[in-house]
């Protein structure tokens, strides 16, 4: 292959990605800006899937008063033992690259398979033919306010599969708050309080503003 044509398929990719990228951008006011950092509180993502929220996507305290956080639909699977609320997810499998609408198969070995085309388009399919439960899991890639591009979890079933399937869809929502003591990529079963909603279904970035202790969508 030609160096212009892999270097006009690349560009190809990246306008790809550039048109599927999602946005967040998070406003603090300075009042709350310093209350919160004085107290040590994280900013906070998660992204739903299967319409649940169980991974801390992203914990970071290098906030400012704008802070935009973004993701492109660039998936991994990988298989983790266990679900504990509050600990940090240990993946026990290989990490595998995928997409929206292919199969990953953890074989009787315990091995994770490259993935296979097949499936609902909207999910990626975990077949487990191992003979012990396990709880499927995705990374997803996001970028931070400091243009820190990172693949990290977004999602551990909490409950374990046995030999079958398992749909797993991600969906365009994610949850936006501020907590301390915690740290990216941990696991939890428990509502959050003050938390933000925002749904980038229809859309591709949105803005939100923390005044007053309360959010609002602007």
């Amino acid at each position: 292959m030609s160096a212009t044509l892999m270097l006009n398929k690349e560009t190809e990719f990246n306008q790809l990605l550039k048109d599927v990228t999602k946005q967040v951008t998070v406003q603090i006011a300075d009042a709350d800006l310093a209350i919160l950092k004085r107290s040590n509180y994280k900013l906070c993502f998660a992204k739903k899937v299967n319409d649940v929220y169980t991974v801390v996507w992203e914990a970071y305290d290098k906030y400012l008063t704008k802070n935009i956080f973004s993701w492109t639909p660039q998936y991994q699977v990988f298989g983790t033992n266990t679900f504990e609320s509050g600990v940090k997810v240990e993946t026990n499998t290989k990490v595998i690259d995928v997409t929206l609408g292919e199969t990953v198969v953890l074989d009787e070995n315990g091995l994770l398979n490259n993935p296979t085309t097949g499936g609902p388009e909207t999910a990626i399919t975990f077949k487990n033919e191992y003979p012990v439960p396990i709880h499927p899991g995705i990374n997803q890639m996001a970028k931070d306010s400091s243009g820190i591009i990172h693949s990290t979890p977004i999602y551990v079933a909490a409950n374990p599969i046995v030999q079958g399937t398992d749909e797993l869809t991600p969906k365009e929502f994610v949850l936006v708050w501020f907590e301390q003591n915690v740290e990216t990529s941990t696991m939890f079963s428990n509502a959050k309080s003050k938390s933000q909603e925002v749904n980038l279904t229809n859309s591709s970035a949105a803005s939100i503003l923390y005044e007053g202790g309360k959010w609002k969508i602007i």
